[in-house]
């Protein structure tokens, strides 16, 4: 036990581990915390991710070994305290005035006066050492009278509170640390859950009282809503914290840039706590404080608010044209084609902010930042359609036609769950957004009266009645194996004679009288152009070639906003800031606190001035001149001759 108090109290050893808990703490500020195993995976590979997680280096702040280095670094600390306080304190106060006229004549700094038969005047002496701030004390010794004074003794505080500093911040960090929460896990008194995805619940086993520590959670409210539990992220799962008072938004609020993208937002909540309700409103950098917890606005999310879709069919899908409602983060059970499938709404956007010399591109991406060259392209919403064996695509659906180089389309991405990337459908709208004109386009193509029709409107301008009869039937040829095929039925419909130059020129062709016949389709609406038939027929190949189950266009939405909020209690805060505090002053009276101590000893006729300070500097010399001067001074004040005989 001797041993073990030794090693502890040891300068050695506290420097030690001040050096591992300073490394351990700055590969805490490098590498990430308490992020996801697959980040790690990512960005540094399977066997550092591996490494970093059997170490504890993705969590360094909580991990065992290093509580267990605080826990002997505040131990270390304290046990020099005890040991060095008494004698710090004893210098503190000491005069040394016992000290030997031999001693004195040693140091640097010193000079005798030879005042012949007068003696030098004491009253006058210690009056000049008061003046100057010293404290002195007055001792007879070696025959003679001896002014022993110091002072900036505050120096030596300056370690005391340096070191007290340390044990305090050490403790803080373990009690923040939540040490006996890590116990009980590492003991499985208390299990770690994961999510359930069908709820968006932890279980309630998982559940911590209110007055379990310290914690950092967060909690997700939607308005007009209050909750009284906040999640605890753990590694892959999470812990229910129990709040001393339930939590209730009243509304939140969220301003904009003049191009729509978010420029503050802020939180009018109420605290209930019991029979009292206690008003208040968060913003960011702006907490509030109560009962010891701390409150952070630190994001928004949606509160599940209400959609409508509107589905429609897609060449070769047996759905019905219908209305789905439902509710942001929850499901609506589906048939397609006859089968099962969950539709699962995940995202609503009411605003999406684009660079404008991007939204050409299919890639899309939400890069827009304030400025002239952004602008929002209204509402969109996110959902996934998962099948009976659970594999989903991605889907992404935009409410308003979305204008590209002067024209206007209904934007529908959709992702395979093989696919890196969303691929785009862009379907082409009238002037108000309307998809009538592309509906009724496919739906007379896939009419055989309608293509017999039209096919003989195209013909009935050419005189040569075999011409004629070969135009008309060419044409509904090509309609009909469009509808079915899409651009492919023209590919297979050109003879392949290995002459490349003249089956593009007939493709070419091919091309020209299938828009022809496209046009005279749409001859009663006079809004559709050349522009809009070529897009509407570029549009429905899109589908074919993406095997699109169903159409779909975003009807309607009621939006619910929902605060998301971090929430910290932190009882060892206070300890950190307090030694902080300390380490702070001590660190300055360490440093720039000045111990200084004179010593003046008369006998006879003689007086020996010695001057001494904790660190040699400079202007030592330059303040041991002044004294010297001023103290010729007050002995030449009382006309006494005076030789000075200096040692330095």
């Amino acid at each position: 036990m001797k041993a073990l108090l030794n090693l502890l109290r040891s300068m050695r050893f506290a420097i030690a581990i001040l050096t591992v808990v300073a490394v351990a703490a700055t590969t805490g500020s490098v590498l990430e915390q308490s992020q996801p195993a697959v980040v790690y995976v990512s960005r540094y590979g399977e066997f550092w991710a591996t490494f970093f997680r059997l170490c504890g280096l993705t969590d360094v702040y909580h991990v065992w070994w290093f509580f267990v280095l605080l826990a002997f670094m505040a131990s270390s600390t304290a046990l020099c305290l005890w040991q060095n306080i008494p004698s710090m304190l004893r210098d503190m106060r000491a005069y040394r005035e016992n000290k030997s006229l031999a001693s004195l004549r040693g140091l640097e700094h010193h000079i005798e006066f030879n005042l012949g038969t007068e003696k030098a005047p004491q009253a006058g002496l210690a009056s000049y050492l008061t003046s100057q701030g010293f404290k002195y004390k007055h001792t007879f010794i070696a025959g003679g009278s001896m002014l022993a004074a110091r002072t900036g003794s505050a120096r030596r505080l300056g370690y005391l509170l340096v070191h007290g500093a340390m044990v305090l911040i050490c403790v803080g960090g373990l009690i923040d640390g939540n040490v006996f929460l890590r116990l009980r896990l590492w003991t499985g008194d208390v299990k770690v859950e994961t999510r359930d995805l069908a709820t968006d619940q932890v279980p309630a086993a998982s559940k911590l009282d209110a007055t379990e520590g310290s914690y950092r959670a967060s909690m997700t409210i939607p308005q007009g809503e209050e909750a009284h539990t906040a999640l605890i992220q753990m590694g892959e799962g999470y812990l229910q914290q129990e709040l001393p008072f339930a939590v209730r938004l009243k509304q939140f609020r969220i301003d904009h840039y003049a191009n729509g993208q978010p420029k503050d937002f802020a939180s009018d909540i109420e605290i209930i706590d019991g029979e009292q309700v206690v008003p208040a409103t968060l913003q960011v950098n702006h907490p509030y404080t109560y009962r010891g917890v701390t409150l952070f606005q630190s994001g928004f999310a949606d509160g599940g608010s209400k959609v409508k879709l509107g589905m429609l069919p897609s060449k070769g899908s047996s759905v019905q044209q219908q209305i789905i409602s439902g509710t942001i983060g929850h499901g609506t059970p589906l048939l397609i084609d006859g089968e099962p499938a969950t539709l699962e709404f995940t995202e609503l956007r009411a605003i999406n902010v684009f660079n404008k010399d991007d939204v050409g591109d299919k890639n899309w991406s939400s890069r827009g930042k304030p400025g002239d060259r952004t602008r929002d392209v209204g509402p969109s919403i996110a959902f996934r359609i998962r099948d009976k064996l659970g594999q989903s695509d991605e889907w992404l659906v935009y409410q308003r036609a979305v204008e590209i180089d002067s024209a206007k389309y209904r934007l529908i991405g959709r992702q395979h769950a093989q696919e890196d990337d969303m691929r785009y459908l862009r379907i082409p709208t009238s002037a108000n957004g309307s998809l009538a004109a592309y509906t009724r386009l496919i739906n007379a193509m896939g009419d055989p009266q309608s293509r017999a029709r039209v096919a003989k409107e195209v013909a009935v301008k050419v005189v040569n009645v075999r011409l004629a009869s070969t135009l008309e039937k060419t044409s509904e040829a090509l309609m009909a194996g469009f509808y079915s095929k899409g651009y492919r039925a023209l590919v297979d419909m050109v003879q392949t004679n290995g002459d490349s130059e003249q089956e593009l020129k007939v493709g070419q062709l091919y091309l020209q009288l299938l828009e022809r016949s496209a046009s005279l389709l749409l001859a009663q609406d006079a809004e559709t152009t050349p522009r809009f038939v070529h897009d509407a027929l570029s549009a429905y190949n899109d589908t074919l070639e993406m095997q699109l189950p169903a159409l779909f266009a975003f009807e309607s939405f009621e939006q619910v906003n929902a605060t998301g909020l971090q929430v910290t209690h932190a009882p060892g805060a206070a300890l950190v800031y307090l030694g902080a505090a300390l380490l702070a002053m001590g660190v300055i009276a360490m440093y720039f606190v000045r111990e200084r101590r004179i010593w003046l000893h008369t006998q006879g006729g003689n007086l020996l001035l010695a001057f001494s300070a904790n660190r040699h500097t400079p202007a030592l010399q330059t303040e041991f001149d002044r004294h010297t001067d001023a103290i010729a001074q007050l002995l030449c004040g009382s006309h006494v001759s005076l030789i000075p005989n200096r040692h330095l």
